[in-house]
């Protein structure tokens, strides 16, 4: 069929009306659809931004947690590596004696009673104190703080304390095989090594025990009254200390220790006007036999020290002058300990104590001992000693001499090592 020329173009109109009319209607349905998505797309963004920020402020709690969890966690290690930091050690020593002097009749002597507290104060340090009381009164004996964990096999302690000088005289008197202070220890010493100061230890990686120490103190010797400790002064007449110990098998039975000690004070004021130095010097050897057949409650000790002291001593003259003359003495103890089983044990002690104002005047002490042990908190200990003193005026410290000693302990108490 044939349209006229007319309706043709009526047709193509009316067709590209229509076709207009639905691009349109397409493209305002595209537009909407975009709109939407990109509404979409924008909320996604908002809940993303949402999620991250909640997720930066999880990981600072979570850092936070963290760091309170490392601080318990160290907190719980710092009671678990020291377990008695709340609840010390606690101990308890009575001594006392009954004697009978042949020149001075007899006594019963309230030595000492002694009490002790120890405790891990954290991963680093420990702490003890010894508190003593006698018929003198009331004194702190030892009161000191020692480290646990410092590098290079270093320790150090600080406070107030038994210098590392020598074998005995770090001992409290109870601690001894036999009942007295040798006279030797008091003369040269001035009793127990006691010391306000501080002290370096230094352990040696060999294949056996070897150990040094270094020491500086206001005086050393609980009874040495060359230097005052409440005043201050010059660092030349404060004592300095130096020690090395070892200890070694000889076999699986024998056992040596030996030491070497030197307290060196550079000035010691005899009067206003004159001074001078003091040299202690001492040697200590210990030898055991312990038969790896028997009990611990077996076996023999010998102990001996040596000591050399040189300094300037006051000397009086006729017109009442003090001058200082220098003195060098010569002095030690040795003894041995036999245990016969876990109650019983015997031994002899030998002392020889001259004067350090006078050598050429000397003691010799002779003491034959015996303990029973009725168990490892309850001992008794007799002792004969006889004194040729040629030393002290007093001839109530000459001469024949009987000593009844017990010793009781309460609580925690242990000499470690010594005891072996």
């Amino acid at each position: 069929m044939v349209y006229p020329f007319s309706e043709s173009r009526w047709v193509a109109g009316l067709s590209l009306g229509g076709g207009c009319f639905l691009i349109k209607n397409i493209c305002m349905a595209q537009s909407a659809e975009l709109d939407a998505l990109r509404a979409a797309v924008k909320g996604m963004q908002q809940d993303l931004q949402k999620a991250l920020s909640r997720i930066e402020q999880l990981e600072k709690e979570k850092a936070v947690d963290s760091a309170k969890l490392g601080q318990v966690e160290k907190s719980v290690q710092a009671v678990q590596s020291a377990p008695s930091a709340f609840n010390p050690a606690i101990g308890f020593v009575l001594d006392s004696t009954a004697e009978h002097r042949a020149k001075a009749g007899g006594d019963f002597n309230f030595r000492a009673a002694e009490l002790g507290l120890s405790a891990s104060v954290d991963p680093f340090a420990r702490m003890y104190s010894f508190i003593t009381g006698s018929k003198d009164g009331f004194e702190v004996e030892e009161a000191a703080a020692i480290t646990t964990s410092l590098p290079w096999n270093l320790t150090a302690k600080g406070g107030r304390f038994f210098a590392d000088f020598g074998r005995l005289s770090k001992f409290h008197p109870h601690e001894y095989a036999f009942v007295n202070t040798p006279l030797s220890i008091e003369r040269m010493v001035g009793g127990e090594s006691r010391a306000d100061g501080v002290e370096l230890n230094y352990l040696f990686p060999t294949p056996f025990f070897l150990r040094a120490t270094l020491g500086g103190y206001n005086k050393m010797g609980a009874e040495n009254e060359r230097l005052d400790d409440t005043k201050s002064r010059a660092w030349s007449r404060f004592t300095y200390l130096g020690r090395l110990q070892t200890y070694f098998d000889l076999t699986d039975n024998h056992s040596v220790e030996v030491g070497s000690s030197l307290a060196y004070t550079p000035s010691l004021r005899l009067t206003d006007t004159s001074g001078s130095n003091r040299s202690l010097a001492g040697v200590d050897l210990t030898y055991r036999y312990q038969p790896l057949a028997s009990t611990v409650y077996q076996g023999l000790t010998w102990g001996s020290e040596l000591f050399f002291n040189s300094e300037r001593r006051p000397l009086t003259l006729e017109d009442d002058s003090i001058v200082g003359k220098r003195r060098n003495s010569v002095g030690g103890y040795s003894y041995a300990e036999l245990k016969l089983n876990r109650n019983w044990s015997t031994g002899f002690l030998f002392d020889y104590a001259p004067s350090i104002d006078d050598p050429a005047l000397k003691t010799k002490g002779y003491s034959p001992f015996l303990t029973w042990n009725l168990s490892e908190f309850n001992r008794l200990r007799f002792q004969y000693s006889y004194l040729d003193d040629k030393v002290r005026e007093d001839k109530a410290e000459r001469g024949h001499q009987f000593f009844l000693q017990w010793t009781t302990i309460m609580g925690a108490h242990t000499h470690g090592f010594r005891g072996r």
